[in-house]
């Protein structure tokens, strides 16, 4: 039984692939998209966006090499700019011979637009702070205890030198994060924009997940700046509990000298509700949730 079964199988697979032979031998009519790569440009010089950065190419050919089109390394329309500078502009259909993934048997019916436009320039270098660029999720309860680390922070670009005086930071290519309850790194590429290119493609994201709670420091005291040598404040109190939220490691290493609470005189002389409240510094890495009182009554005292 179980051989009459197996022969069925591998009738039924031969056939298909016999049927696939036969049929993706056959000559097809294709659109697809590709985008626009520009070459043979002069040492030291570098073409941005072109316009438009996709053409629309209408392909007639056998199956099997449409196929190949959409499931083999990424094929681009190169344009050339026959080491030329400044503005340019080409017919696509005059640089069909720039594309050798155009073979023999694919023929090119139709490309559009009919016109591609670009810019070549001199190459200019400057350091560009990297920005981290994440998707982030978190198990309950926990969170990021400290802004995301990423390292080197800044790459060398070189690039057309109009649009590089337009940048001041570059991103990494997304990264995505799920359920996450612990310390993690990833190691990604920066994302570089066509005719541009970094001395450094790698960058590595440290994130510093901790579980988010909260603490209560209490027993700060308030401290009046700028007060005038005539006169004497007296607080009503004079001391404050403040809750703040953070990671639990990093919470767990503060202490209540290491908040600051301050109240200056010049706010008190323009105070028209008789009650002040006191600006709190806290440490790096939290966040203040509330402070107890919120606001404190006060008397001026003036001296003889």
């Amino acid at each position: 039984m179980k051989s009459k079964i197996s022969i069925i199988v591998f009738s039924v697979l031969f056939s298909i692939i016999i049927w696939g032979s036969v049929t993706l031998s056959n000559e097809f009519f294709s659109t697809s998209s590709f985008d626009v790569n520009i070459i043979n440009q002069p040492n030291g010089y570098a073409s941005g966006k072109s316009n438009p950065q996709t053409v629309f190419v209408k392909l007639k050919a056998k199956g099997w090499q449409l196929i190949s089109l959409s499931v083999g390394s990424k094929v681009n329309f190169n344009v050339s700019a026959d080491n030329d500078s400044g503005k340019i502009s080409v017919d696509p259909y005059n640089e069909i011979d720039e594309n050798n993934w155009v073979s023999s048997g694919i023929n090119i019916l139709e490309i559009n637009p009919r016109e591609i436009s670009f810019v070549v320039e001199k190459i200019k270098y400057k350091k560009l702070k990297v920005v981290p660029n994440a998707e982030l999720s978190f198990s309950d309860g926990y969170g990021l205890a400290t802004p995301i680390n990423i390292y080197p922070d800044s790459v060398l670009v070189a690039g057309p030198t109009s649009i590089l005086d337009t940048l001041k930071s570059i991103k990494n290519i997304r990264v995505k994060l799920t359920s996450a309850d612990s310390k993690a790194s990833i190691i990604t590429e920066v994302e570089t924009l066509p005719g541009f290119t970094v001395d450094r493609n790698k960058v590595q994201l440290t994130f510093d997940v901790q579980r988010i709670v909260e603490k209560s420091f209490e027993g700060i005291k308030v401290v009046i700046t700028d007060i005038p040598k005539d006169r004497d404040i007296v607080l009503i109190p004079n001391i404050i509990e403040c809750n703040l939220r953070g990671g639990i490691n990093i919470l767990g290493k503060i202490n209540s000298n290491q908040l600051y609470a301050s109240i200056s005189y010049s706010d008190i002389v323009y105070d028209t509700l008789g009650s002040i409240q006191p600006k709190v510094i806290i440490p790096n890495n939290t966040k203040r949730v509330y402070i107890k009182p919120e606001r404190l009554n006060y008397i001026i005292k003036k001296f003889e």
